[in-house]
């Protein structure tokens, strides 16, 4: 170990360990860390890729701390969003406490209850715990929640992107808030995340109003090299490539054997944007290795699939490095899946931050690079117009490759007011007192809480229509208490999280669970279905119960999954589409056949007249290409449909086909909105998206009109509109 001023800051045990555990020397971020936590006061947020060193950079300082101190109680508490996560650094966090005799705890819902019973009666050293988790804890031993935080002294939020302006991102910074109320000390936050968007604004959301608290740690040292390629696909009506020849066998899938070629043989990752398409992909692959005599290497994993095939696959990735794994956004975060060498992505990534966290999986170890295939596939439609021309999923697969490269990730919203989730608050905080007034709440969630963005009136509104609703009610002596629905809503395990979750049906074979499908009751005896790559017939099902029983066959269907809602999609993305598009330089990392799409989208954006206006008009309809963010152009919709009248529809939320107008009666008619501008809540009341959220059908009309308006609307819409 080279000798260094933090590394003798550390307790003489930590230090010991690091000594037996054969490192030669601490990374950067876990210098500056050490520093930071025992010089100075500030709160933390660590920023550097998957495995670089971040969980130490924050638990060796900590760790040493607790040593130090000779506390006895529970001092820090590490939050994930993932059991899966937990599972892994449990392992890593127990490792360096074997010589320390801090206890580690961990708690979710897979945890041995003995286990749990065992944190309870004796909390110390370190926990770490889901936000559910945490909820649980308040409502399940409200007595002794007092007792087991009182003396934390450190939370560390890891994967701290994914809470950012989420509804559970706010429920966790409840929690956090609950938790600092219920403790003596001054608690320290460190943030842990491979990519932040926007530095300040995490900083806001993390800590709102003591932003200069919080010290920024990054790796500034670490800059891998990135192997880059893009596929491309031209599908014709009937699925077959345009651009390449045949393959030798019918309807098959062209992705298929590209997938088979990059990564057979290899430990990789494949993200698919769809369980049902993530299901669809891997058994194609299986049958398509079946016909070529090959063994199968690939597995599939999916929130949908029981613990046990998980984590089979989750161990298979680790110990077999010749094995693919397709899958979802699960293997997105930082799980140790072992050292992923080549990770692909079918279909385009929504955002940035997602396609950087993709990347980030691969490369790990000293002198790796970072290495990624992206599949597109664009199919050309009976009847293409002008949107379906410039293959807009193409170019969106594009947009988000160029600006990884220019190092730019979407900013977080922050300031949403999350009613849905206050309502959650207020019935848990009301469980965990017994009863509590009104006045108590507001200073427990607002004044001294997460949700200071709330004013009073809104409060007492929402106070008042979750006493309609009977989610709360209200003593003689003004002490509100839950209401018959409410204590309903509570008692359910479901409450413990604040976001929504589909209704699914559980699917069993000789006794093991397989997983889920959503909730349908089309589902019949003696039909097929796909899961887990595995293809069953189905022998019963119970709709009451919502399971399934089923057995193996060769027979296949694809499952039914809850789609999920395409996110908001950042104007600068839009706009880099338009970028690629009017270009004539090619990216560098386009195949050929990549290269012939691009050009024909730009020929087609040509001769359309693109090149030089937003506004392409054939025949009786107007297109406008508004080249802007998802919620301007939801704004922009509204105002076109119910305040102007215009005949017009949505082209895959990067166009409007606008009947019987032409582009300077257009801009005319959008023009004339200017000068009396509608208010954005009178634009959400007309619109066409209202309440999301979890609890959103419990909130006062106008609450819901604002929390809808700042999600999915936008004032900021005029900009958008040409000058003729």
């Amino acid at each position: 170990m080279v000798i260094n001023t933090s590394f003798q800051l550390l307790n003489p045990l930590i230090q010991k360990k690091l000594y037996d555990m054969q490192w030669k020397t601490l990374k950067p971020i876990q210098r500056d860390s050490i520093n930071s936590l025992y010089n100075t006061s500030n709160n933390l947020i660590i920023s550097a890729s998957t495995a670089s060193g971040k969980t130490e950079a924050a638990f060796l300082p900590i760790l040493s701390q607790i040593i130090d101190s000779g506390s006895n109680s529970l001092s820090a508490i590490y939050i994930g969003p993932l059991k899966a996560l937990i599972n892994d650094q449990f392992e890593r966090v127990e490792h360096l406490c074997n010589l320390s005799d801090i206890p580690v705890f961990r708690w979710h819902g897979d945890v041995d209850q003995s286990k749990k019973r065992k944190f309870i009666k004796n909390p110390s050293g370190i926990l770490l715990i889901t936000p559910e988790s945490i909820e649980a804890l308040f409502i399940r031993h409200s007595n002794e929640v007092q007792s087991i935080f009182n003396e934390v002294k450190f939370i560390v939020i890891d994967e701290m992107h994914s809470f950012i302006g989420t509804e559970r991102g706010a429920h966790l910074k409840s929690l956090i808030s609950r938790i600092s109320q219920l403790n003596k000390n001054k608690i320290r936050i460190i943030g842990l995340s491979a990519t932040i968007g926007d530095f300040n604004l995490a900083k806001t959301w993390m800590l709102p109003g003591n932003e200069k608290t919080i010290e920024i740690i990054q790796n500034e040292s670490e800059e891998k090299g990135i192997d880059f390629l893009v596929r491309s696909y031209l599908l014709d009506e009937q699925g077959d490539p345009v651009y390449q020849e045949m393959n030798d066998e019918i309807n098959v899938n062209p992705v298929v054997p590209d997938i088979i070629n990059d990564f057979y043989g290899r430990n990789g990752l494949v993200f698919i944007n769809t369980k049902s398409h993530l299901e669809s992909i891997t058994d194609e692959s299986i049958r398509y290795l079946e016909r070529k005599n090959l063994p199968n290497l690939f597995e599939i994993h999916h929130g949908s699939l029981s613990k046990e095939f998980r984590e089979s696959t989750e161990k298979n990735l680790k110990e077999k490095p010749w094995i693919t794994v397709f899958c979802s956004s699960t293997l997105e975060m930082g799980i140790d899946v072992g050292n992923i060498s080549r990770v692909g992505q079918v279909g385009p990534c929504w955002s940035v931050n997602s396609l950087v966290q993709r990347l980030g999986r691969s490369g790990r170890g000293e002198g790796k690079s970072h290495q990624m295939v992206i599949y597109l596939s664009e199919q050309i439609s009976e009847k293409p117009d002008i949107v379906d021309q410039i293959y807009p999923f193409f170019l969106h697969g594009l947009a988000t490759s160029e600006l990884l490269f220019e190092k730019w990730c979407e900013p977080p919203k922050i300031s949403a007011p999350h009613y849905s989730t206050l309502i959650q608050q207020i019935m848990s905080v009301i469980t965990e007192k017994g009863g509590i007034t009104a006045e108590n709440i507001h200073k427990i969630l607002l004044v001294n809480g997460s949700f200071k963005n709330i004013d009073q009136k809104e409060f007492v509104a929402l106070l008042k229509e979750m006493g309609k609703h009977d989610l709360i009610d209200q003593t003689d002596d003004n002490y509100l208490i839950l209401g018959l629905l409410g204590e309903k809503i509570v008692k359910n395990f479901d409450f413990y999280s604040a976001f929504s979750s589909s209704v699914e049906i559980d699917v069993i074979n000789e006794g093991h669970p397989i997983g889920s499908v959503g909730f349908s009751p089309n589902y019949k005896s003696d039909e097929f279905i796909l899961l887990a790559g595995i293809r069953w017939r189905i022998k019963e099902v119970d709709l009451n119960q919502k399971k399934m029983w089923v057995e193996h066959s060769s027979g296949k269907k694809d499952p039914l999954f809850i789609t999920p809602i395409i996110p908001d999609i950042h104007k600068r993305i839009r706009q880099k589409m338009k970028e690629i598009l009017l270009s004539s330089k090619n990216p560098s990392y386009l195949t050929e056949t990549g290269k012939m799409i691009l050009s024909t989208a730009r020929l087609s954006a040509k001769e359309a007249g693109l090149y030089t206006s937003n506004f392409v008009t054939n025949s009786d309809y107007t297109y406008w290409f508004t080249w802007t963010g998802s919620s301007q152009h939801n704004t922009l919709y509204t105002l076109g449909k119910y305040f102007l009248n215009l005949d017009i529809m949505d082209r895959n939320h990067i166009a409007f086909k606008i009947k019987n107008k032409t582009p300077n009666e257009i801009i005319e008619a959008y023009s004339s909105l200017i000068d009396n501008t509608p208010d954005i809540y009178d634009i959400v009341k007309k619109g066409e998206i209202m309440g999301r959220e979890k609890y959103d059908h419990y909130l006062p009309y106008d609450l819901l009109v604002k929390s809808t308006a700042y999600k999915y609307y936008s004032d900021n819409w005029i900009d958008d509109i040409p000058v003729i």
